[in-house]
């Protein structure tokens, strides 16, 4: 029998560990210690024979080390352009701009979108400030764009409009994943189709600022030591930063900039609903130079409401439940203030 489900107790779990995690001993990716991922082949003929082989690749990397490099997956490069562009002018706008959309003020409607400022304490939750900010978009069944907060569009004439067509196109991706996800699984290919009809996500559109006097023996990150709370994350970088642990050589690694490529990493969600199977990749973020650095994550979850059964691949006699049914509402945003 599976075990009970206490999301505030998971939650205090997992920063306990994180906590716990020596990431002083990071070094430069070497060749080949990234798996990477090309879906280009799959995606043109959408033949089972290639869906076989990249589901055989997902499979390898998730079950090792919980995370890999993403390519040929259509997304068109002048829109990622555009995105970072987005994501530079919306941190150049001035601090009374910016406090104009910041999240969670009082007389906005919809918590957790808009302006997160330097130093913030949440997403992910730590002891010490984030030294990064963020301008977030979530999407779920009932919240859309509107719903969201935006920039004044007499001063950020393009910004919605970028941010908007980059997030179909996004979670069109994430979407167009799921049948290597399911068949890495053992799955039928359109296992995880209903799972995904209203999925809710959330992009972060991040600045970490010229840090280059931080102090990380004080706990000093641009984002603290976690693990993702999702089904899987797509990242684009501008520049290294991110730095990844890798299972297979007990070893962090500094995940450097792939053109046009995402890096693509399990969450806890995806990590609880294989029963352990696929690993949710441990990972912090930082900014050691004095130029500043963008990145942009997509956050990708289930329908909120869906409840998450540990799937019957991947548990048996000799490898019992861990996990309770649970939906990502009665989890990760039970403890976020979703």
């Amino acid at each position: 029998m599976s075990p009970s489900y206490d999301p505030a107790a998971r939650e205090a779990a997992l920063r306990q560990e994180s906590e716990a995690w020596d990431t002083t001993q990071a070094k430069p990716a070497a060749p080949g210690e990234i798996p990477v991922l090309d879906v280009a082949a799959w995606f043109e003929s959408g033949s089972a024979d290639d869906l076989d082989a990249v589901a055989r690749q997902l499979a390898s990397a998730s079950e090792t080390v919980g995370f890999h490099q993403l390519v040929g997956h259509g997304v068109d490069p002048t829109l990622i352009d555009r995105m970072f562009e987005a994501n530079r002018a919306v941190h150049r706008l001035s601090e009374n701009q910016k406090s104009a959309i910041a999240m969670d003020r009082p007389d906005w409607p919809l918590g957790g979108v808009g302006y997160l400022r330097v130093g913030e304490r949440k997403l992910p939750q730590r002891a010490r400030g984030n030294l990064n900010e963020a301008f977030i978009v979530k999407s779920d069944v009932g919240i859309g764009f509107d719903e969201n907060q935006w920039p004044d569009p007499h001063v950020l004439t393009d910004f919605r409009d970028t941010v908007e067509h980059y997030a179909r196109a996004i979670s069109g991706l994430a979407v167009r994943l799921l049948p290597a996800y399911a068949v890495a699984l053992d799955l039928e290919a359109d296992y995880f189709a209903d799972a995904f009809r209203a999925p809710f996500w959330r992009l972060r559109m991040s600045h970490y600022p010229g840090t280059a006097d931080r102090d990380p023996a004080a706990g000093d990150y641009g984002i603290a030591p976690h693990v993702d709370t999702t089904f899987f994350t797509l990242l684009l970088q501008d520049s290294p930063g991110l730095t990844v642990y890798r299972a297979a050589s007990d070893q962090w690694i500094v995940v450097p900039v792939e053109d046009d490529g995402f890096v693509v990493n399990c969450g806890e969600l995806l990590r609880q609903w294989s029963n352990d199977r696929f690993l949710s990749a441990r990972h912090f973020a930082d900014n050691s130079t004095a130029t500043s650095r963008y990145s942009i994550p997509f956050f990708f979850n289930a329908n909120a409401d869906h409840v998450m059964e540990p799937l019957a691949t991947c548990s048996g006699p000799d490898n019992p439940l861990r996990y309770p049914p649970v939906s990502y509402r009665q989890s990760q945003a039970a403890v976020q203030g979703e």
